[in-house]
């Protein structure tokens, strides 16, 4: 299915609720590379509408470009990322590159360390001129070590490297260049990104000091004699690679190092620009089509539904048209925030000496204030939108990710479904109501949630006030909460005036979650209490709710935490609880502790209570065993969640058959990641 890019307007406030999407890709959506703020590794010439991982290509080399685009200062590699010949971040920084997308050059290993601007040359393609020079001593002693480290940027298949020196030509004392090659060289890779080969000093790191391998020596010698080395390894995901030069009585010269290999990188980036809906929206489901593959021995292309290979979409909402804040020294030495051109307006630091002088760069970073925080990954082409309904501006990124360099994932499309807002704002806060159902005394927790006892029943208000702006809405003829499970309500209402169910509301209840809808939409500023008790089972729980409006067309949206209540001071829709005493599995608890199954209707059954705390998935097993511990009946077996349990058993067997008068054992057993607990009871049958 394809949507067009198209958000509807009507004068009609019902019709002007219908949904529409933002597609990009397919074969009518917007192109990729028009959605794009930036990728990397990726390629969308392929298949027409689709996006995919660029194949490293046959015989040449990832450090530069198919076709140069540029001079050489401005030397990009094979993704088109300009190099950089610096290590440290004042310098990535004030050449507005950055680590992970931008290739790496640098000699040594301090946490400043640069190359020289001539040893950009080692990634131009230029084997006539000598780009790296390790001289000989005049004494005839062995000269130092000299190692130089690239970083690709992004993971790469490798299987081949190559270095040499100029092949051509003499130097000004008349030898000859090409002989001039690495006697002695050391070279070794690794994928892991380390720290002290992101940013910081490798000396303090490593806690010595000079040349350190890499994870892999893929090459060690003292008696080279071929001037072209060609060195063939293993087919593996590659990032960083370290050359080692020196401890010998010779020169060294180097033209150019090459690294080739095949298949397809293991990590490949995409972020869109922000997306403009011309109006603050809400966000309903993200749908794509997404297919994995397969490259062949061969060299023919297969789909392989079992391949390795993941994509992890993440999104976020936003109210302006820029997700970064910038940042200047003001005259204190301070981060003073400016806006984009000022910043790039300023002079860069650098040197170290610039660095705080009033008026130079600072940095830049995520706007927390107008946009959202990154969602986490969507698991499922279908799942519904985690970023935050009321915002004008979304943006998404996404990576594909492979374990084997021989497969990787076709991204046909991505679909976002939008529709306009209900209410122009809506704003939810929770706190506790009246006096508390324990002797433990609740209080108010970290950033405004409440706290409470976890387990013990509690009495809650939860709070929601809607505006209705100036624009034309359908508005809302419902609304949706999450409650824990085992919730009660108690009663609402609406502009404090208490509500009656049946006339002005209906409620349909289930496990977790009370929904409400009223007779008519409504269209202009309103406040709702509705009051409810519940136990908490999690150490926090979140209670969502959401506006529908079930005449129109439209998408739900969401209610935002805040200050709806100007009496409640919470701003939140969090409860928490500290209490760790309980563990994982609560008491057993039995309606009785005699089951007499003999048709009198009296105690035919006996009901077992149980909680489960702090749960999250897991095993959950119910069963009844004999007092030699063999199993007689299977109550259940689920996944486990935090919550009331309630649960029945008719003294009947796994057969359907009544169990023989005796004493039997109620086990409840959960299993999760912090192990196995369990509990048992007694209960005897007679008949």
């Amino acid at each position: 299915m394809r949507w067009l890019v198209l958000l509807l307007i009507s004068s009609s406030p019902v019709a002007a609720q219908t949904p529409s999407a933002w597609v990009v890709g397919g074969t009518s959506g917007e192109p990729w590379a028009a959605a794009a703020e930036r990728w990397i590794a990726l390629d969308d010439s392929v298949h027409a509408g689709a996006i995919q991982p660029r194949a490293i290509p046959l015989g040449h080399t990832v450090t530069r470009q198919l076709v140069r685009t540029g001079i050489a200062t401005t030397q990009r590699n094979l993704f088109g990322y300009r190099w950089s010949l610096h290590k440290g971040p004042r310098q990535i920084e004030a050449d507005t590159l950055e680590v992970g997308w931008h290739p790496r050059l640098w000699l040594g290993g301090g946490a400043n360390a640069l190359a020289p601007e001539v040893m950009r040359g080692l990634v131009d393609g230029d084997g006539l001129t000598a780009a790296f020079s390790h001289r000989a001593r005049a004494d005839g002693r062995p000269n130092s070590v000299q190692f130089i480290t690239l970083d690709l940027g992004v993971p790469v298949p490798v299987d081949s490297i190559v270095f040499f020196p100029p092949q051509t030509g003499l130097t000004s004392d008349n030898q000859r260049q090409r002989e001039l090659f690495a006697r002695a060289y050391e070279v070794s890779r690794t994928n892991v990104p380390v720290e002290w080969l992101i940013f910081e000093d490798e000396t303090t790191s490593t806690g010595s000091s000079g040349y350190h391998p890499l994870d892999e020596i893929l090459a060690s010698t003292f008696a080279n004699n071929t001037s072209v080395v060609s060195l063939a390894t293993d087919l593996r995901f590659t990032r960083f690679l370290r050359f080692k030069f020196g401890e010998v009585s010779t020169t060294t010269l180097l033209a150019e190092i090459e690294v080739f290999g095949r298949g397809y990188p293991q990590e490949t980036r995409y972020i869109s620009a922000p997306h403009s809906f011309g109006q603050a929206v809400s966000l309903g489901r993200v749908t794509w089509q997404f297919t994995r593959y397969r490259l062949l021995p061969s060299g023919a292309i297969t789909a392989d539904p079992s391949a390795p290979v993941q994509l992890n979409l993440q999104t976020r909402a936003g109210f302006d048209d820029n997700p970064k804040t910038y940042f200047i020294f003001d005259d204190l030495g301070r981060l003073l925030e400016v806006d984009e051109d000022t910043y790039f307006d300023s002079p860069r630091i650098v040197e170290r000496f610039s660095e705080g002088i009033a008026g130079f760069r600072a940095k830049r970073d995520d706007d927390i204030e107008n946009w959202n925080n990154w969602s986490v990954n969507y698991q499922a082409s279908g799942d519904e939108i985690r970023s935050s309904d009321g915002a004008e501006f979304l943006q998404f990124r996404f990576t594909i990710t492979t374990e084997d360099p021989l497969t990787f994932g076709v991204l046909d499309s991505l679909a976002f479904e939008v529709s306009p807002l209900l209410a122009d704002r809506a704003l939810a806060e929770i706190a506790l109501d009246g006096t508390s159902a324990s002797s433990v005394e609740p209080r108010a927790g970290a950033d405004g949630a409440v706290e409470v006892p976890l387990g013990i029943a509690q009495r809650f208000a939860y709070h929601i006030r809607t505006e209705a702006g100036t624009t034309d809405r359908a508005g809302f003829d419902g609304i949706e909460l999450e409650v824990p499970p085992g919730t009660r309500f108690l009663d609402l209402t609406i502009d404090d005036q208490p509500a009656t169910e049946g006339e002005d509301f209906s409620l349909a209840t289930d496990d977790g979650r009370l929904r409400f809808t009223f007779p008519t939409a409504f269209q202009e500023d309103k406040a709702f209490r509705v009051r409810f008790q519940s136990a908490v089972f999690q150490p926090s729980v979140f209670l969502a709710s959401r506006l529908f409006n079930t005449l129109a067309a439209s998408l739900p949206q969401s209610i935002e935490a805040g200050d709806a209540h100007a009496d409640v001071a919470s701003n939140s829709i969090q409860v928490v609880s500290s209490d760790e005493a309980l563990g994982i599995l609560g008491a057993i608890g039995l309606s009785a502790p005699v089951v007499t199954p003999n048709g009198d209707g009296v105690n035919e059954q006996v009901a077992i209570g149980f909680d489960l705390f702090g749960v999250a998935g897991g095993a959950l097993r119910v069963e009844v065993r004999d007092l030699s511990g063999r199993r007689c009946a299977a109550i259940l077996d689920a996944q486990a969640a935090a919550g009331p349990y309630a649960l029945q058993w008719d003294a009947h067997d796994e057969q359907g058959k009544l169990v023989p008068p005796g004493l039997y054992l109620i086990r409840v057993e959960v299993e999760v990641d912090r192990g196995t607990f369990a509990r048992m009871a007694a209960v005897g049958v007679a008949y």
